[in-house]
C-alpha cells in the first residue's frame, strides 16, 4: 500500500478538527485506588495471575462509564476520543469496536460496574438503528459502504469535508478575473496546494484555516457574503468511502454476532434480533466492496469519492490521476481484509497481489530476528487492532506474530519505553502521526519518532504472548500506573519530557480492552462456522510443500553485475560462492514447475559458513512469467545478513506467513550487495530449504482459545 494512503485516514481528521488541544486533564489515580480491585469486574478469559493486565483493563473500562459521555446520546455512536475537539465526530473503526465491546459485555466476557449486560444490549440496539439509517442515507453512504468520518455534533449527522478542489469552481461562481484572484490568494495563503498545472489543488486545513483567518492576501475577500461563499466552496461535504475503515466495521460486526452466539444468550429474543440487524447491515455492504475491487490489477482500490465518482488517489505531476491500491499486506487492515474477502466470496486475488517485506532486527543479545515489516514500523500496522482470523491455530501466523512481539519487547526494553512505538499522538503538541515506529522493521527510510510509546497495542500483543506482556507491564508499572486516570489510561508517554501524552482515542482504548478480554478468536470462530467459511480459511492458510533449493531438479545460476569475475562451485548439496570484487551479485534458483510452487506457512532455513560478515543481502521472490496476475506493485522481499561464523557454521531461520501471496513462486534470488555497496563475498551454503508447518486448522483445534 502506498504510504500516502496508509496515512490518509489520519490526515482526514482535519475534516473535522482544525485545532486539537489537550483537555480534561485529570490527576492520575492514587496507588490505593489503583490497587483496590473492584469486585464488579469479571474477565473470565484473563489469566487471574496477571495482576497488572487486570489493573490496566479495569482502568481502561472506566473510559466507557456513561458519566463521561463518550457515547453520543442521539446516535449511540462513540466519539472519536476523550479530548473536547474529538467529541464532535466519530469514525467507522471506533463504531465497530464500540459494538464489539458491548456485545462482549452482553455475552459475559467483560462484566463491569458501568454498563450492565442488559444495558449493553440496549446500547447496541441504538447504534444499529443509527447504522442502518446512515447506510440508507445518500449523504453518508454509497453502495452500502459508509463514509469514514461522521459528524455527531448535533442531531444531524454529516460526512467529511472534501479534500480536493478544482479551480474552475471558483471561476464558475465568481467569474474569470475574481475567481482566479481568489484561487491565487488561497494558494499563497497555503490553504490550497496546487496540482495539475494549477488547475486543481489539495485543501490544507490547519489551526490557521477558516473564516476567522481571512487576513493577509485574503483580506480583500473578507467581506460578507463573499467570505461565506468562498468557505462554502472549500468546505463542501463529500461521500468519501475508504476500504480499510469499512472492513474494520464489517469484521467487528461479525465478531459481535459471534459473541451474541454464545450458548448462554444466543436464544434470547433481543439477542437474536440484534444478530439479524447486524447481518442485514453486512449483507448490504457487498455491492460497495464489489465496486472497490479492480479486476485489472486484482486489488481493492483504497477508497472512492462517490460525490465525484473517482477513486481516491493522487496527481502524478503530469496531469494524470493515479488511483491508490491495497497492495501492501502487512498493515492494520490485514485481518478485516481477509475476513471481508471470505465473507462475500470476493476474489482472493486481492490478498495474493499484496506484497510485503521481512527485515532483520538485532536483539540486545546480538541475535537476529526476521520480522514482518510495516510501512512505518508501527506496532499498530504490524499487529492491527485485534487478532481474530484464527492466527493462534496457524503456525505461520503464530510464529510471525511472536517474532513481532519479541521485537517490540526487546526494543522497548532496551530504550526503557513504557509501551510500544505505534501510530498515535506524538507528544509534539497536537500532532497525530503514523511516523512512530521501529526503524529496523520499517519499509520507509523517513525519520521516525521514538519518544512516544503507546499502551493500546499491548492489548493485541497480550493475545500473542500473555506471559511476556504481563512481565513487561510489571517491569514498567511505575511509569504505566502514572498514565491511569479516572477515565481510563492516557494513550502514551513522552519519554523526552517524562510526561503523559494527554490524549485518548476511542478505537485505541477499546482495542486495548478487547485484546485483554481475549474473546475475539472464539467469537470469530463461531461466525466462520456459522457461515461455513472455515474450509476457505484453511485453504487460504494451506502450507506449501517441502523444498530443497539446491535439489538437482532446480536450475541454480550464479550471476554478477557488470560481468565481473565470480567463482561458483556446487558441493555437498550446497555451494561455495565467491565474488572478489565489490558489486551486486547473487544466486538465482528456478524451479521446474510451470506455475511455480508455494512457500506459504513455513520456514526458510539457510546453513552457511563465511569468514567475513555479509551485511547487505536480500532474498527476492518472483512469480512465473505467465502468472495470470500482474507483477506485484510491491515485491515480496526478505532483507537479511550473514554473520561471520568463526570457522564453524551458522543457521538462519526465517518464518514465512500463511498467505496466497507466496503461491506460484517460480524464481528465488539470493542477492548480495542489494544496495550496490557490497564488499567482496566468500560464502559457503550447505543448506537452503523450505520447511512447511503442519496444516493450518486441524479439526481437533477448532474452538480452542488463545488462552488455552
Amino acid at each position: 500500500m502506498n504510504p500516502f494512503f496508509a496515512r490518509l485516514s489520519v490526515s482526514l481528521l482535519v475534516f473535522f478538527v482544525f485545532v486539537l488541544v489537550p483537555g480534561f486533564v485529570h490527576e492520575t489515580l492514587s496507588c490505593a485506588e489503583e490497587r483496590g480491585a473492584n469486585r464488579d469486574f469479571r474477565f473470565p478469559e484473563l489469566n487471574p495471575a496477571h495482576e497488572h493486565m487486570r489493573l490496566l483493563l479495569e482502568n481502561a473500562v472506566r473510559y466507557v462509564d456513561p458519566v463521561h459521555g463518550i457515547a453520543d446520546h442521539v446516535s449511540g455512536y462513540p466519539a472519536e476520543g476523550w479530548n473536547p475537539p474529538l467529541r464532535t465526530f466519530t469514525q467507522l473503526t471506533a463504531i465497530g469496536k464500540w459494538i464489539e465491546l458491548l456485545a462482549n459485555i452482553a455475552a459475559g466476557y467483560a462484566d463491569n460496574p458501568y454498563i450492565s449486560r442488559e444495558s449493553a444490549l440496549s446500547n447496541i440496539s441504538l447504534v444499529m438503528k443509527s447504522l442502518r439509517a446512515d447506510q440508507k442515507n445518500p449523504s453518508l453512504s454509497a453502495r452500502g459502504l459508509l463514509v469514514n468520518f461522521i459528524s455527531i455534533d448535533g442531531a444531524k449527522r454529516t460526512g467529511p469535508l472534501q479534500e480536493d478542489i478544482e479551480k474552475r469552481e471558483f471561476i464558475e461562481t465568481f467569474g474569470e478575473k475574481e475567481g482566479s484572484a481568489i484561487w491565487q490568494a488561497l494558494v499563497e495563503k497555503g490553504w490550497i496546494l496546487p496540482e495539475r498545472q494549477g488547475q486543481r489543488g489539495r485543501i490544507k486545513r490547519s489551526e490557521q484555516y477558516g473564516a476567522v483567518h481571512f487576513d493577509g492576501v485574503l483580506a480583500p475577500f473578507a467581506q460578507e457574503p463573499l467570505k461565506s461563499s468562498i468557505m462554502g466552496i472549500l468546505d463542501q461535504r463529500v461521500v468519501l468511502v475508504i476500504f480499510g475503515d469499512n472492513v474494520n466495521l464489517t469484521a467487528s460486526l461479525a465478531k459481535s454476532v459471534g459473541a451474541l452466539m454464545k450458548p448462554e444468550i444466543r436464544d434470547h429474543p433481543q439477542v437474536s434480533a440484534l444478530r439479524g440487524e447486524m447481518e442485514s447491515f453486512i449483507d448490504a455492504q457487498k455491492s460497495g466492496y464489489e465496486h472497490l475491487f479492480d479486476p485489472q490489477t486484482g486489488t481493492f482500490c483504497f477508497g472512492w469519492n462517490a460525490t465525484t465518482d473517482r477513486m481516491v488517489g493522487w496527481d502524478d505531476g503530469q496531469g494524470n490521476w493515479v488511483g491508490g491500491q491495497m497492495n501492501y499486506f502487512i498493515n492494520e487492515f490485514r485481518g478485516p481484509w481477509i475476513f471481508t474477502v471470505l465473507r462475500y466470496g470476493l476474489p482472493e486475488a486481492s490478498i495474493r497481489n499484496a506484497g510485503f517485506k521481512i527485515k532483520p532486527y538485532k536483539k540486545i543479545d546480538g541475535r537476529d530476528i526476521h520480522a514482518l515489516a510495516a510501512w512505518e514500523g508501527s506496532a499498530f500496522q504490524l499487529l492491527g487492532l485485534s487478532l481474530f482470523m484464527q492466527e493462534h491455530l496457524n503456525s505461520g501466523w503464530t510464529k510471525s506474530l511472536e517474532n513481532i512481539v519479541e521485537t517490540e519487547l526487546d526494543y522497548s526494553g532496551r530504550k526503557n519505553l513504557p509501551g510500544f512505538l505505534s501510530e498515535s499522538y506524538s507528544g509534539n503538541g497536537a500532532e497525530y502521526t503514523g511516523y512512530i515506529g521501529i526503524p529496523d522493521i520499517a519499509v520507509t527510510d523517513k525519520p521516525l519518532i521514538s519518544h512516544a510509546p503507546s499502551l493500546y497495542t499491548l492489548g493485541v500483543a497480550y493475545m500473542v504472548a500473555p506471559e511476556r506482556i504481563e512481565g513487561f507491564l510489571a517491569s514498567h508499572w511505575p511509569m504505566i500506573s502514572g498514565l491511569l486516570t479516572s477515565h481510563g489510561p492516557w494513550e502514551g508517554y513522552n519519554t523526552s519530557t517524562r510526561e503523559p501524552i494527554a490524549y485518548q482515542t476511542t478505537a485505541h482504548t477499546l482495542s486495548l480492552i478487547l485484546g485483554g478480554i481475549g474473546s475475539a478468536q472464539d467469537n470469530m470462530n463461531r461466525y466462520l462456522t456459522l457461515k461455513g467459511l472455515t474450509g476457505r480459511l484453511e485453504n487460504l492458510y494451506e502450507p506449501g510443500g517441502p523444498l530443497d533449493l539446491f535439489s538437482p531438479r532446480n536450475q541454480v545460476t550464479p550471476w554478477i553485475a557488470d560481468h565481473k569475475t565470480i567463482h561458483f562451485k556446487r558441493q555437498k548439496g550446497g555451494c561455495r560462492f565467491q565474488a572478489l570484487l565489490a558489486g551486486t551479485c547473487g544466486i538465482k534458483f528456478e524451479v521446474p514447475e510451470d506455475r511455480g510452487i508455494s512457500l506459504s506457512n513455513g520456514t526458510l532455513r539457510i546453513r552457511y559458513r563465511t569468514r567475513k560478515p555479509v551485511e547487505d543481502a536480500l532474498l527476492s521472490l518472483k512469480r512465473a512469467k505467465d502468472d495470470p496476475f500482474p507483477k506485484l506493485a510491491i515485491p515480496i522481499e526478505i532483507f537479511t545478513r550473514f554473520e561471520a561464523t568463526n570457522g564453524g557454521e551458522k543457521e538462519m531461520e526465517i518464518v514465512l506467513p500463511a498467505t496466497p501471496a507466496l503461491h506460484g513462486i517460480k524464481e528465488f534470488s539470493l542477492v548480495f550487495g542489494n544496495s550496490g555497496k557490497q564488499t567482496p563475498v566468500d560464502i559457503s551454503i550447505s543448506r537452503f530449504e523450505f520447511h512447511p508447518f503442519a496444516s493450518a486448522l486441524s479439526p481437533s483445534d477448532k474452538g480452542r482459545t488463545s488462552k488455552q
